[in-house]
């Protein structure tokens, strides 16, 4: 074997050849290195040739001999995630750029070429051919001209073979401004997310300044919904990114498909916000004007309403409201043990519902969540609006919900209040005692252990045969011996009147107390 390997070196120092180096592994940014043009026949063909001479064919293309052929490793580019093919029409080439020339006819050829620092490529018996911040299209005309004068039997094409990798710069609001590696195929997108744009920043007006002096604007906001690459430009050798703030910013909520915040740029107008928001949604109310809120002069917001259909010009900072059907409904309300009800007193919480035609108050409290656990079954009740006043009508709640005996049911009308009173567990204690308020309920307690917890009666209560009952109902009774309580209700115990003789009592003796301290006064000024 070692015999084997020594002779084709040699021969292949007989016969000239230079050994092409395959493609080292390459670091991110870093372009790849120029290859041999001496490749490997792809189809190789024999000519007539002199002994000891490399076969030279009639277009004086040199052709590789076979220990060259064994020696020369095929070229491999290193893998490249392509979007689409390359349009040859706006694919601009440049330094670093690896071409592949293709010749064909009495002979096969296939030369790989990079183009230099100088944005050259260089090709047997033509020379050096001018490519850079070219298009592949202007550059493979040209280069066809050339090979034709040259090779006038052999047809010619080029096409890309790997892209170079350039140096860009992204600089303002990003989070890592500076320079970043970028090749001829990636997008402004790619780079800005690696450069981490800031919040606050403007998406819709991201500039891509060029080294020929052009400018171009990239619009990722619209690229995102509706997919337009050129909103979002390839980019260049040098080019410098401006990632600015925003001009007209507007906040938009309510009945649109996508609520959020919106840089305006084109007709900065309400139409314009609406459709980056994605249209109205289904529940918007076509019906209902579009309201603005803006700041006047003195910094105090105002409304600005826009008819159904309406346009206007908007500014930086506007908030739009777009309202929805639910704005449109009739609504019920039910106050007291209603699952999800916001506070509506210190005591009492409340939440409306929609009121839909054919509504009862199954349906309605089922619409609702249920009840809470404390709910009142038995003392509900539906207050209903009447000229002059309105009616009460109880609900009996524990045979809707817990019997489920669906007689018990009633038809709800618009305007009416559906009451749920909480349930109590406690006794409270008020009036002339010691701790007044609540106290659990113990159906062993009567009234005078009740009054005990509170703290007992101070001195100005009145006779225990004086104090009053409220029970929950809200009905009064007056105290007797071994009555019972019941959860809910309330003990008042009275403070006694003085009599005249009393109040004369306790004025004499304040009197007396002030005078006491006028003349202790007089006496420490002597």
């Amino acid at each position: 074997m070692s015999r084997i390997v020594v002779g084709i070196i040699a021969l292949a120092a007989t016969t000239n050849v230079v050994l092409a180096q395959p493609f080292p592994t390459e670091l991110p940014g870093d372009p790849p290195r120029q290859p041999s043009t001496r490749m490997p026949v792809t189809v190789p063909q024999t000519t007539q040739t002199n002994p000891g001479d490399e076969p030279i064919d009639s277009n004086g293309l040199t052709e590789p001999s076979a220990a060259e052929s064994l020696l020369v490793p095929p070229l491999v580019a290193p893998a490249v995630s392509l979007e689409q093919p390359i349009d040859p029409d706006h694919y601009v080439c440049g330094a670093g750029d690896v071409l592949e020339l293709d010749f064909w006819g009495p002979q096969n050829l296939r030369l790989k070429v990079t183009v230099d620092l100088e944005g050259r490529a260089f090709i047997p018996k033509v020379g050096y051919v001018a490519v850079a911040n070219k298009t592949l299209s202007t550059v493979r005309a040209a280069m066809k001209s050339r090979v034709r004068a040259n090779y006038p039997g052999l047809s010619f094409d080029l096409a890309v073979e790997a892209p170079r990798t350039f140096l860009v710069h992204v600089v303002e609001n990003v989070r890592r401004p500076g320079t970043f590696s970028a090749r001829a195929v990636d997008r402004v997108a790619a780079v800005i997310t690696r450069a981490g744009i800031v919040q606050a920043a403007s998406r819709r007006r991201i500039t891509i300044h060029h080294r020929t002096g052009a400018d171009t604007t990239a619009d990722l906001v619209k690229y995102e919904l509706t997919g337009d690459t050129a909103l979002n430009p390839y980019l260049l050798d040098g080019d410098v990114i401006h990632v600015p703030f925003p001009e007209l910013a507007v906040k938009v909520t309510g009945a649109v498909r996508r609520p959020g915040q919106y840089e305006v740029t084109a007709t900065k107008d309400l139409a314009e916000l609406i459709e980056l928001a994605g249209g109205l949604a289904p529940t918007a109310a076509k019906a209902l004007p579009i309201r603005i809120v803006r700041r006047n002069t003195k910094q105090q917001d105002e409304y600005i309403d826009v008819p159904p259909g309406g346009n206007v010009p908007l500014i930086d900072d506007d908030r739009v409201i777009v309202r929805g059907t639910d704005d449109l409904q009739r609504t019920v309300l039910l106050i007291g043990a209603i699952v999800g009800s916001d506070p509506l007193d210190s005591t009492t919480t409340s939440r409306r519902l929609p009121f839909v035609e054919g509504d009862t108050v199954w349906s309605l409290l089922d619409r609702a969540g249920g009840i809470k656990a404390p709910g009142d079954l038995g003392r509900s009740y539906i207050a209903r609006p009447k000229q002059g006043g309105q009616d009460l009508i109880a609900i009996d709640l524990d045979a809707l919900l817990v019997r489920r005996d669906f007689k018990a049911d009633k038809p709800i009308a618009m305007g009416d209040t559906i009451v749920i009173p909480a349930m109590q567990y406690s006794v409270m204690v008020e009036g002339a005692v010691g701790r007044a308020g609540l106290y659990n309920y113990n159906p062993m307690f009567g009234v005078p252990e009740y009054i005990a917890h509170a703290g007992g009666m101070t001195r100005t209560a009145r006779e225990l045969d004086e104090v009053r009952l409220i029970e929950a109902n809200g009905s009064t009774r007056d105290y007797k011996a071994g009555m019972k309580l019941q959860p809910g209700d309330a003990i008042l115990v009275p403070e006694r009147n003085f009599s005249r003789a009393e109040v004369t009592q306790l004025i004499l003796a304040t009197a007396g107390i002030v005078l006491s301290g006028v003349a202790i006064v007089i006496a420490a000024r002597r």
